[in-house]
């Protein structure tokens, strides 16, 4: 189950600061292409947050691509790309 501190949201709206942290899970590939996400009622109830927050965030994950959804079956991660790593210039001769 996904778990987040809720209480480390600062100012932001409770459903961004849960945007912001499912995508960082997606972009560390903590969440994988093609992973279910928990229902909305079970992660409301397992972070202590409304449903309504949860559906928020789930529908801006799926507005940005980084989620999508099967009826019936839920949400699930989207393949996204992930930039590729800088590579360092080859030192001057």
């Amino acid at each position: 189950m996904l778990t987040y501190d809720m209480e480390r949201r600062g100012r932001l709206p409770l459903y961004d600061y849960l945007c912001r942290c499912i995508k960082e899970d997606i972009w560390n590939a903590a969440l994988g292409p093609g992973e279910k996400l928990p229902s909305k009622r079970a992660l409301a109830e397992h972070l202590h947050i409304s449903v309504m927050t949860v559906e928020g965030a789930y529908q801006q994950l799926e507005a940005e691509g980084y989620v999508y959804t099967q009826p019936k079956r839920g949400f699930f991660v989207a393949e996204v790309e992930r930039p590729r790593p800088a590579v360092p210039a080859p030192p001057a001769p």
